[in-house]
C-alpha cells in the first residue's frame, strides 16, 4: 500500500518532471529522428525540508459538505527511478477492439533516506488538529522490478 501510495505520487509529478528536462533539438538533431510509439521517462525527485504535497478532488461528492484533502507532510530525502515506459498499445482487450495505455514499471526505484511525517486527511491543505493521521513513512534503499512488469489502464466502454 506503501509504495502504491508513492507510484501514484511519482507517476503524478511525471509530467512536470518531463516538461523541466525537455530540450529543444537542433535541426539536424531532428531531422535525424524516426517516429516511435511512447516513451521511456528515468528521473530523480529531491525534496527539502518542509515538502509538503497537498490534494483534493474537485468533483467529489461527499456526503457532507466538507472538502477533505490528502497532505503528505514534510517530506525529504528522494526517489529516483530508471526506464519506466509509457506507450499507448491497441487491440487490446477480448474483442481486441480497445485502446490501452500501458505502463512498464521502471527497472529500479531508488529511495535515498525518504521519509514524511505523515500522511493526513482532513479539511484544508495544511495539516491542522482536525486532519486524521493515516500512516508515515521512512524508506531508505532499492526496489527491483521483475522484467517488463506492465499495467494496462483502459476504458470498460
Amino acid at each position: 500500500m506503501k509504495n502504491c501510495i508513492f507510484w501514484l505520487l511519482a507517476i503524478g509529478w511525471m509530467p512536470y518532471s518531463v516538461a523541466q528536462s525537455m530540450q529543444p533539438l537542433a535541426d539536424d538533431e531532428l531531422q535525424a529522428t524516426t517516429g516511435q510509439a511512447g516513451m521511456t521517462v528515468s528521473a530523480r525527485y529531491e525534496f527539502g525540508e518542509d515538502t509538503r504535497v497537498s490534494y483534493v478532488n474537485e468533483d467529489a461528492d461527499y456526503v457532507d459538505t466538507q472538502r477533505y484533502w490528502l497532505v503528505i507532510d514534510n517530506i525529504t530525502g528522494a526517489i529516483e527511478f530508471k526506464n519506466l515506459k509509457i506507450d499507448l498499445i491497441s487491440n487490446f482487450g477480448a474483442a481486441g477492439n480497445k485502446s490501452a495505455i500501458q505502463i512498464t514499471l521502471p527497472e529500479t526505484l531508488t529511495y535515498s533516506e525518504f521519509k514524511t511525517d505523515g500522511v493526513y486527511l482532513g479539511p484544508g491543505k495544511e495539516v491542522s488538529n482536525d486532519h486524521r493521521f493515516i500512516m508515515g513513512l521512512e524508506i531508505d534503499g532499492q526496489l527491483q522490478f521483475p522484467a517488463q512488469t506492465t499495467m494496462n489502464i483502459f476504458s470498460l466502454r
